[in-house]
């Protein structure tokens, strides 16, 4: 099943900011045009290349601005990771370049459009460009997922249908609360070690592995917690 995205769920958040308020105001603009260029797919007007051609071109505008302006940040910051994050926004431009060509098949090219778009918003822009934050912030190093666990989920749920996945039970220093984990996020912070923070206590969030028995579970959750610092 393809999970279109849906605009109103994934509106500006600040959990999305950089901490850099011109590089947020730009992914504010995307998130706008990733919005006309749903509305492109839908629409069945002659005039349809037309607009599929002036929102592209405004695209390109607005990406050759933002990239020039966030790599300037990157490399004034010290960020490592500059060079791999250039090559992201050299791939992008080369696939919008691409769509521009085919414009004469407007309804599958809009499609195309979108989903690049789409795509790109959620890999790079609340993922790739999210980590210059968490940079800025040392969290890369701790392998800290810098959102909550409600906007993790929402990010995830562009693709996946997490709401029928199994939920896995985690909790945190706040007394008898628990937080129900999508499948996919746990296989995510179980793979790769990362974790994220409650939003009360900020501390971790520790799966609460239930072949524990009673006797065993605190002292295994404690130790958890001393091996995420």
């Amino acid at each position: 099943m393809d999970f279109k995205i849906r605009v109103q769920v994934l509106e500006w958040s600040e959990e999305f900011s950089i901490k850099n308020q011109n590089l947020d105001e730009h992914h504010k603009k995307f998130m706008q045009q990733i919005s006309e260029a749903l509305e492109l797919t839908e629409y069945d007007a002659e005039d349809k290349p037309q607009k599929l051609e002036k929102l592209i071109n405004s695209v390109m505008s607005s990406a050759q601005e933002h990239f020039k302006a966030e790599e300037t940040y990157m490399q004034h910051i010290g960020y490592p990771f500059l060079d791999k994050h250039k090559t992201f926004h050299r791939e992008f431009v080369s696939n919008i370049s691409m769509l521009m060509m085919e414009l004469e098949d407007a309804k599958n090219c809009a499609q195309e459009f979108y989903n690049c778009l789409k795509n790109w918003l959620i890999d790079h822009i609340l993922v790739e460009d999210k980590q210059i934050e968490s940079y800025r912030n040392r969290l890369y190093d701790i392998k800290e997922i810098p959102y909550s666990l409600e906007q993790r989920t929402k990010i995830l749920a562009e693709r996946v249908d997490v709401e029928n996945e199994p939920k896995h039970k985690y909790i945190c220093l706040c007394h008898l609360k628990e937080f129900q984990v999508c499948d996919s996020l746990h296989k995510i912070m179980q793979e790769e070690g990362t974790f994220m923070r409650c939003k009360t206590c900020k501390q971790p969030l520790i799966y609460r592995d239930l072949g524990l028995d009673d006797e065993d579970n605190f002292e295994a959750l404690a130790k958890q917690y001393f091996k995420q610092f």
